[in-house]
C-alpha cells in the first residue's frame, strides 16, 4: 500500500490550518519539520484536486512550499525512526520509541512506534488530552478510546488505573499497531479492533475520550453520549479554540455538561461530563 507525502514549507499558523484542513480527506499522519509538516495519505484515498484546492485556499496568508511524493508502506519505518523525538509533556509522561532510553524522572514511559498510524505524541491535542486524563481518576474506570491511532491514550488510561480499555479505529493499520504497541506497554488487556462509534456495542464507559477533527465529532457526538454512564466524563481534542462554542452548543442536549476547557497553541480540549 503506497502513501501520498506532501513536504509542506510554510509558517506555523498555516501549517496548523492545513493539517486541520488536510484530515478532513484522507490525510491521518502529520510530522513537524523545519520548515513546516509532512502531511500523509493512503494512495487509494488520496484526492490530488481536493488536497491543491486547500492549499490554494490559504495561500493568501503567506508563502506556501509544496513537494509530493510517493511512498512505499516499508520505507514508513525509516521516515519516521529519522524524525522521531521523545516529547516529554510536564513530568507526567514521557512518549518514546522502543530504540530510545527511557526518561526515569517522570511518572509514565510510554513506547510508542507508530509505523503508518497516526499519533506519535507530537501533536498539541495529544498533549492537552494527557494532561486533562490525569486531571480525573481513572481508578477502577472502564474507557472507550475513540479513533485509537497508535494506542497512546489506551496505554495511559491503563497505566492511570481503569480497569477496562477498549479502543478502535477506522484504519486497519492503526488496530495493528495498537496491538504492538500495547505489547510494548505491558497493556495487553487493551482491546481494540476496526470500524467506526457506530460499529461498537452500546457497552457503558465511565469514560469516553476521542482525540479527533471537529466534523467527526460532531457526527458523532451522540453515540459518544449514548454509551457514556451517566456521572461519566467526555474528553474531547482535535479542533480549534473558536470551534468549542460549536461543540458544546452539540453536547448541551445530550446531557452533557462542560467542566473544563484548556488549549495549546490555539488547539482545545473540552472536559464534559454527563448528567
Amino acid at each position: 500500500m503506497a502513501t501520498k507525502q506532501l513536504t509542506i514549507s510554510a509558517d506555523v499558523e498555516i501549517t496548523d490550518i492545513l493539517m486541520a484542513e488536510l484530515g478532513e480527506i484522507g490525510f491521518d499522519i502529520f510530522e513537524d519539520t523545519d520548515s513546516g509538516i509532512n502531511a500523509y495519505c493512503p494512495m487509494e484515498v488520496y484526492d490530488a484536486a481536493a488536497a491543491h484546492t486547500i492549499i490554494e485556499r490559504y495561500r493568501f496568508l503567506g508563502s506556501i512550499d509544496v513537494v509530493e511524493a510517493e511512498i512505499e508502506k516499508q520505507n514508513w519505518n525509516a521516515v519516521w525512526e529519522n524524525n522521531y523525538d521523545p516529547i516529554r509533556i510536564s513530568d507526567q509522561v514521557n512518549i518514546r520509541a522502543s530504540f530510545h532510553a527511557p526518561d526515569p524522572t517522570v511518572a509514565m514511559d510510554i513506547v510508542i512506534n507508530p509505523k503508518m498510524s497516526f499519533g506519535t505524541g507530537h501533536h498539541e491535542t495529544t498533549t492537552l488530552m494527557v494532561q486533562a486524563m490525569f486531571e480525573i481518576s481513572l481508578e477502577g474506570k472502564s474507557v472507550l478510546d475513540v479513533g485509537t491511532g497508535t494506542g497512546i491514550l489506551a496505554f495511559i488510561a491503563l497505566k492511570l488505573g481503569a480497569s477496562r480499555v477498549h479502543g478502535f479505529d477506522i484504519d486497519p493499520w492503526s488496530v495493528e499497531n495498537s496491538i504492538e504497541n500495547a505489547a510494548l506497554n505491558a497493556c495487553e488487556s487493551a482491546t481494540f479492533q476496526e470500524g467506526t462509534i457506530r460499529n461498537e456495542p452500546l457497552t457503558i464507559y465511565d469514560v469516553v475520550i476521542a482525540n479527533i477533527n471537529r466534523n467527526i465529532l460532531l457526527d458523532e457526538i451522540a453515540e459518544y453520549a449514548l454509551r457514556l454512564a451517566s456521572g461519566g466524563y467526555l474528553l474531547l481534542s482535535g479542533f480549534y479554540a473558536e470551534d468549542i462554542p460549536h461543540l458544546t452548543d452539540a453536547a448541551k442536549p445530550l446531557g452533557l455538561q462542560l467542566e473544563a476547557e484548556t488549549n495549546l497553541r490555539n488547539w482545545a480540549c473540552l472536559r464534559l461530563r454527563k448528567n
